[in-house]
């Protein structure tokens, strides 16, 4: 979908500029080598730029719990585990 059809810059152009540091619609523009001209894109830019970063905060705080998750008490195995036949192991 293009998003501004005065430079033709698609969602996908957008978005990588996003990926790479831009926060405002200006910065998108530096970052493809243009300026705003008509100005009809800036709001459809600014609200792509607002789910970016919702998006990199809830990534970041998803990210910053994940190693605690993980440091969950595993099962422990039953003291008889090695003298269990195979059959009795199904049946815990």
């Amino acid at each position: 979908m293009f998003v501004c059809i005065c430079h033709a810059l698609n969602d996908k152009k957008v978005k990588s500029a996003l990926d790479q540091g831009a926060k405002t619609p200006a910065s998108v523009f530096r970052h493809h080598q243009c300026q705003v001209q008509c100005g009809k894109c800036v709001p459809m830019m600014r609200s792509m730029a607002s789910e970016h970063r919702a998006a990199m905060a809830q990534q970041a705080a998803i990210s910053a719990v994940a190693p605690l998750a993980c440091q969950s008490a595993a099962t422990p195995e039953p003291a008889n585990a090695e003298a269990l036949p195979a059959y009795a192991i199904a049946a815990e």
